[in-house]
């Protein structure tokens, strides 16, 4: 039986996945297919691709460098995030993408975006990735501070607007039992988008079905994470969440505070290693 992986979204959050990833390579353990969006996503191909603290150098030493996010890139760019400089100095000079392993590799991702069209997600593979891993560029893409990104034939935005937690879209894939890495504790629920709808309209005027997903976005949140924890209960998943609340938003730029978010991911990975070992050795037969 294949067990599939899904990762949570939650931008510089994302650290606290770093670490729990860092910990399940260390510890060989792999999974065919992951599911991510947004930076999920992004750390799921460091993963596929073996190159373990690779995302935590990322986080910890590029997060705070204006070319790869900043308010000003907004204003000078239309997008909050350099996504030139971190899919192309970034991955090709300062801290290398493996391209080689990642698509020698058996392990696959399903990259979700949201199609701002029908305001529902979609998912790319390994093969749509090919050299330049637009994808992920469409998966990280958050509204209002981002632009809209083409990709064969479709508008796509970030891929936690329609699936922030794609644990159902792994299920009707035929994947059972699934890992999950959450990045905010098993308390939180998500509070309806502060964002006035009267902005949405005015910025996405064009796409009346991604500000009815925006919109909707606490409540699509809150159902998933809660399937999470009904599946836990039922035994077909297994899920690791921060054993604290991470009070850094999305835009955190402080490299001891995403340092601290990343060293928890560590540990909450290792105090649940036992129990993960043995719910993968269950359903594995």
């Amino acid at each position: 039986m294949s067990i599939g992986l899904v990762l949570e979204g939650g931008g510089t959050r994302g650290a606290y996945t770093a670490g729990v990833l860092d910990v399940l390579a260390e510890n060989n353990i792999f999974f065919q297919t992951i599911y991510g969006v947004s930076a999920g996503a992004c750390n799921a191909v460091s993963y596929i691709s073996k190159q373990n603290g690779r995302n935590h150098r990322i986080f910890t030493e590029y997060a705070c460098d204006k070319r790869y996010m900043s308010f000003s890139s907004l204003v000078r760019t239309g997008s909050i995030f350099g996504f030139d400089f971190m899919f192309g100095e970034l991955a090709n000079e300062l801290l290398p993408f493996d391209y080689g392993e990642f698509f020698k590799s058996s392990m696959n991702i399903m990259a979700g975006a949201t199609d701002c069209e029908t305001g529902k997600a979609i998912f790319f593979d390994k093969k749509d990735m090919k050299d330049d891993l637009i994808p992920l560029i469409a998966s990280s893409s958050l509204p209002m501070v981002t632009k809209i990104v083409d990709f064969k034939g479709k508008h796509l935005l970030d891929g936690g607007v329609a699936a922030p937690i794609p644990i159902d879209y792994a299920m009707h894939d035929g994947f059972v039992k699934n890992v999950v890495v959450l990045t905010r504790e098993k308390e939180f629920f998500k509070k309806k988008s502060d964002v006035p709808p009267m902005a949405l309209k005015m910025k996405y005027r064009k796409y009346p079905e991604l500000i009815k997903a925006m919109l909707n976005r606490a409540e699509v949140y809150n159902r998933e994470k809660q399937l999470c924890y009904s599946e836990q209960e039922n035994g077909n998943a297994f899920v690791i969440e921060p054993s604290q609340p991470i009070t850094i938003g999305r835009y955190c730029t402080k490299p001891d505070m995403l340092e601290e978010v990343y060293c928890l991911g560590v540990e909450d990975a290792k105090n649940k290693l036992a129990d993960l070992r043995r719910f993968i050795a269950l359903n594995s037969l």
